[in-house]
């Protein structure tokens, strides 16, 4: 028996969903309570508050790059990144217009320009060149989403966004370890 086609990228956007609501219920403080509680409150084990640490929300810093061009390249990803969850949200909760919005924006975003002959002393001639090739494969793949959350089709929508989720964790991973 075969497995559907678009399986794999439903799964994924499981995954990362589950992984976000997770991440989103254990940010969330405690209510405060009304009263203190009389009972003097026990230490809790080293294990279980690192359990309740939230992870990190950014990237590591690549030993490669300046401040300067980090500093850069973070402005450009933050917006990015809140685009990236838009469309995570937008598309595992099936709203259609969200995930449109989001994916047009991330395919509209302004691209880092390739360095130019001549400006190997640029900010941007530090990046790989395969930051560039998957830069410009997340734009496609951006506008596959769009597409597909236009079209309102679930398969499509599911399988080009997973599709574009491969792209996005490729980029960072050629970003933090410049191959």
């Amino acid at each position: 028996m075969k497995t559907p086609p678009f399986r794999v990228p439903l799964v994924l956007v499981g995954v990362l969903s589950a992984g976000l609501v997770f991440h989103a219920s254990a940010a969330e403080p405690e209510p405060q309570k009304a009263a203190p509680s009389k009972k003097p409150k026990a230490d809790k084990p080293k294990a279980e508050a690192a359990d309740k640490q939230s992870p990190p929300s950014s990237l590591g810093k690549p030993d490669y790059l300046p401040e300067q061009a980090r500093s850069l390249l973070r402005q450009k990803m933050e917006r990015h990144g809140q685009d990236a969850r838009d469309l995570m949200y937008g598309v595992t909760l099936l709203q259609y217009d969200v995930a449109r919005a989001a994916a047009r924006h991330i395919s509209a975003e302004p691209r880092i320009i390739r360095p130019l002959p001549g400006g190997e002393a640029d900010l941007n001639a530090l990046l790989p060149e395969r930051f560039f090739v998957l830069q410009d494969e997340a734009r496609l793949r951006a506008r596959a989403v769009s597409e597909a959350a236009e079209k309102r089709d679930d398969q499509a929508l599911a399988e080009s966004y997973g599709r574009l989720v491969e792209t996005c964790v490729a980029c960072h991973s050629t970003y933090l370890n410049h191959r």
